[in-house]
């Protein structure tokens, strides 16, 4: 079901394609947060970040690397059990928002291959099935800087 709703405050729309914009959002980020879950320990959100361009999209799939993190491994435990996933990317300058829902699974291959810029052998492929975009955030950013130690882009 797409479609979209308009007021005062907000301008949201549904759908279950990425729309350019969408795209633009998500090849620019910097930061998302993912959400998983587990059917007995619950819920996760989790915060995943890179350089701008980590989070890559191949047609109605995104895919990022994983990086060296803190090793609890709850999001790809969680992703192992159960693929059901959401998806929140922020314009901080902007104010917009993207809330994807979908399933995810862990792709496993050689460290180093093209795209692995965290140099893991991991990456998690994102399917999606709903979105919901718009202008919602009410907080802005007024400077940027990119975290220094985020692993290089490589192919």
């Amino acid at each position: 079901m797409a479609g979209s709703r308009k007021g005062p405050h907000f301008d949201v729309r549904y759908g279950r394609a990425l729309a350019a914009e969408d795209i633009e959002l998500t090849r620019g980020a910097d930061t998302f947060f993912l959400g998983t879950t587990h059917p007995e320990r619950g819920s996760d959100a989790s915060h995943r970040g890179g350089q701008r361009g980590f989070v890559r999209v191949d047609g109605d799939q995104l895919w990022w690397p994983d990086y060296a993190g803190n090793n609890m491994f709850n999001s790809f435990g969680n992703l192992a059990i159960d693929p059901e996933t959401a998806l929140l990317f922020l314009d901080f300058t902007s104010g917009r928002t993207l809330q994807l829902t979908g399933a995810a699974a862990i792709e496993w291959g050689e460290p180093g291959r093209p795209g692995d810029d965290g140099h893991t052998g991991r990456r998690v492929r994102f399917t999606l099935q709903r979105l919901v975009a718009g202008q919602l955030l009410a907080a802005r950013q007024t400077g940027y800087s990119p975290y220094p130690r985020n692993p290089g882009l490589t192919g």
